[in-house]
């Protein structure tokens, strides 16, 4: 338990070092020269093999995962994870471990102390680190404590340190291909337990099995863009520490050397001043051209009028050469006159207005032909000069005589309803009546199309009386005395 929470609290330890150091100083108090810079991914490729109490059978297979990331030009935090076998073979003996593990490492860049190139070309790291493992162990003919010579032995989890070196090789930007060795070295009761042969009380191998894991790594460095839109640069291991420092300086260097010759003497120098030879006592723009704040061609210096009305002739002063005011008795007739010139056009009659539909057999109002009607009324209103005839039709059932008084009915129930409802002057809306001549849709049988009042702007007609004939269709009246009933 002790070893676990050494390992726990070692591991924090190097995650919190790398947020911290990730975070620079407060805002205006120091000016970082290290670029944001990238993540690196790299996969591993290798050969394991366990060096202890039953010799090695190389090689083995394993491979891994990892990411990296600097913390300056020199260290760097580096978490990963792999997958291992290794075999072990001594006469009649065997073993066969299979191992997990994940860990967490600080790496030091060994020969970026250098600063001769603006970028490695060739990289030597050395790390450390802790990680965290599970290995299982299948062994032939090596006695254990518990008198069994075949079997497994489950190492369950462990904690290890995990140290070890690599050379890296750049081959361009985004990718780089590394030789590394790591070694394993397991805390606690199964360290002695890779091989499955326990070192009890024997002259061979210390108390410890190692695992070693030499291998090649494929590393790929991933980011694009920083908060600001800026590329990111290379992982910062790789980048000599002083190249933003010597970009800065080659920029100054590069730098006119300042000139204050100022020849017309107006404030401005020579180097951004656009007109060298400006009159003196001439006020002028930040880039020394005479000012002409009317931007009627005569400087200020010259004009006696330096703010004229825009849209205006000038004099050779500067002056504008505005016309006589125009009076507000003059303007109220130019309006006057405008306005009785203007000729309104004369209502069309051949306007389009909306018709009513009827149930089977019925000439009362329902409710869905409401705003039919109040669209009708809205334009008698409007246009109060304007008559309207009132055409009632039916379907083509029933008898002739029926469907003429049908018709009608359903006409004066239209009228009924805008001289009632929406106050139309009876006088204004002439009632016609068609029957079942009139259709719309050319069929015998039930058609709600034809069943329905029409409205058109009158033309000359005159109103047709009842036909006659006895009472048809179902339905009331809105009518009485005061509309003219």
């Amino acid at each position: 338990m002790t070893v676990r929470k050494l390992t726990f609290a070692v591991l924090f330890a190097l995650v919190s070092f790398a947020l911290s150091a990730q975070e620079g100083a407060p805002t205006g108090t120091y000016r970082t020269f290290s670029p944001v810079d990238q993540w690196e991914l790299g996969v591993d490729l290798g050969v394991p093999f366990i060096v202890g109490d039953v010799d090695s059978k190389f090689p083995g297979f394993g491979g891994g995962l990892h990411v990296r990331k600097s913390l300056d030009h020199i260290f760097s935090v580096r978490f990963g994870a792999g997958y291992l076998k290794a075999k072990n073979e001594q006469d009649a003996a065997k073993s066969d471990n299979t191992w997990i593990s994940g860990g967490a490492q600080l790496v030091v860049a060994l020969n970026n102390f250098r600063f001769n190139k603006p970028v490695r070309k060739i990289l030597v790291n050395g790390f450390i680190g802790l990680g965290i493992n599970n290995y299982k162990t299948k062994y032939e003919n090596i006695q254990q404590s518990n008198a069994a010579s075949t079997g497994e032995l489950d190492g369950t989890t462990n904690a290890h340190i995990e140290l070890g070196g690599n050379i890296s090789f750049r081959i361009n930007p985004r990718f780089n291909i590394s030789l590394e060795h790591t070694v394993y070295s397991v805390f606690g009761k199964g360290a002695d337990l890779l091989d499955s042969d326990e070192n009890v009380d024997r002259g061979v191998t210390t108390y410890r099995d190692i695992l070693h894991y030499p291998h090649v790594s494929l590393n790929f460095n991933l980011g694009g863009m920083d908060k600001n839109g800026m590329k990111k640069a290379e992982p910062l291991y790789w980048a000599n520490p002083m190249s933003m420092v010597g970009d800065a300086i080659a920029a100054l260097e590069a730098r006119k050397i300042y000139d204050p010759t100022d020849t017309d003497g107006d404030g401005i120098i020579d180097e951004i001043d656009e007109e060298d030879n400006s009159p003196a006592n001439a006020r002028v723009d930040t880039k020394g051209v005479t000012l002409d704040s009317d931007a009627d061609k005569v400087p200020d210096y010259k004009d006696k009028e330096p703010y004229s009305p825009p849209g205006y002739e000038v004099d050779a002063d500067g002056v504008a050469k505005v016309p006589k005011y125009t009076t507000e008795a003059e303007v109220n007739r130019i309006v006057d006159a405008k306005i009785a010139a203007i000729k309104f056009p004369e209502p069309e009659n051949d306007w389009f207005l909306p018709m009513v539909n009827f149930g089977d057999n019925r000439y009362d109002i329902r409710y869905s032909e409401y705003e039919q009607l109040y669209q009708v009324a809205t334009v008698l209103k409007q246009n109060p000069s304007l008559k309207v005839v009132a055409i009632g039709n039916t379907d083509a059932r029933g008898s002739e005589g029926y469907n003429n008084v049908l018709s009608y009915n359903r006409a004066k129930a239209a009228i009924d309803f805008l001289v009632t409802t929406h106050g139309i002057a009876r006088d204004r809306l002439i009632l016609n009546w068609a029957g079942e001549g009139s259709a719309l849709v050319p069929v015998k049988g039930s058609s709600m199309a034809n069943r329905r009042v029409e409205f058109r702007v009158a033309k000359g007609e005159t109103e047709m009386a009842r036909p006659e004939g006895p009472e048809a269709g179902k339905g009331n009246f809105k009518g009485n005395k005061d509309a003219g009933y």
